[in-house]
């Protein structure tokens, strides 16, 4: 069976980590074929769950695809609207709603956490994002700030927000789709997770937002309700949890899950 790859990013609003290639169509979880593991998949693991898909399918013995986008956006809404899947790659908020709603089986398991970061667009070579006042003082002069209003950056942007008491006060480029226009001497800054903030080569990575203002977004792993494959469903989240996509995750500034806070995989997925 041809190994399939859908990378799919339809989020609410354009992600500035979005490569141009990630953005041509593919198919989505939608147009999977049978006997096909359906992930659907939060953007901040794409490149390391990328990275290690082949391994991941020969492991699992299936074809994977994998749609990325908002976790709390379009992602969400699919999976509330009735798309089934075998693996969501998720945000705990989000996947308290889902489950809520009846669309997991038993079992929610820590994949990965990813702080946060800054990313620079535009001209400030000697930016200062190091103290809380600093970082007020660079997002008040930024000709634009961009952030996912649905992403896994959202708590750490509401942090930021309201410490630095600058809601409102700065020019909020995060609902609009095309590229902000910068002049000479003007930037823009971007508060994506650092998975996303590391692949962009349009943007120079300041690095993690400070711990004052940081909230790391936490990647759980639920299987579908319906998945129609749930043993592989479950074998391809016992690969994610191994050691296999360690190094691809610390390639983009991510860490493992913590382990005390994963739930066993001897569950029944029914």
């Amino acid at each position: 069976m041809k190994i399939l790859a859908a990378i799919v990013v339809t989020a609410a609003v354009l992600s500035p980590a979005l490569h141009a290639e990630a953005q041509a169509i593919a198919p989505k979880v939608a147009d999977a074929r049978p006997g096909d593991v359906r992930v659907i998949a939060t953007a901040a693991i794409r490149d390391p769950l990328n990275a290690v898909r082949r391994q991941a399918e020969a492991v699992i013995g299936k074809p994977i695809v994998a749609e990325y986008g908002s976790a709390r956006g379009n992602l969400k809404d699919e999976i509330l609207n009735g798309q089934d899947f075998e693996v969501a790659l998720l945000l705990p908020d989000v996947n308290d709603e889902i489950e809520a709603a009846g669309k997991v089986a038993p079992g929610r398991f820590e994949i990965a956490r990813v702080p946060v970061a800054f990313g620079l667009r535009g001209e400030a070579p000697t930016l200062d994002v190091s103290s809380p006042a600093a970082v007020r003082a660079a997002m008040l002069n930024a000709k634009s700030v961009k952030y996912s209003p649905t992403g896994a950056a959202l708590m750490t942007v509401r942090k930021i927000f309201s410490t630095l008491d600058i809601a409102g006060k700065i020019h909020d480029s995060s609902r609009v789709r095309e590229e902000v226009p910068l002049a000479a001497g003007e930037y823009e800054i971007n508060v994506y997770p650092l998975s996303e903030i590391i692949p962009n080569r349009r943007l120079k990575n300041l690095g993690a937002v400070i711990q004052e203002l940081q909230a790391p977004a936490v990647i759980e792993a639920t299987v579908g309700k319906n998945a129609a494959d749930p043993k592989a469903a479950l074998a391809l989240v016992k690969f994610l949890q191994g050691p296999a996509i360690d190094q691809a995750l610390k390639d983009y500034g991510m860490e493992k899950g913590h382990i005390s806070t994963r739930r066993p995989l001897n569950r029944s997925p029914g």
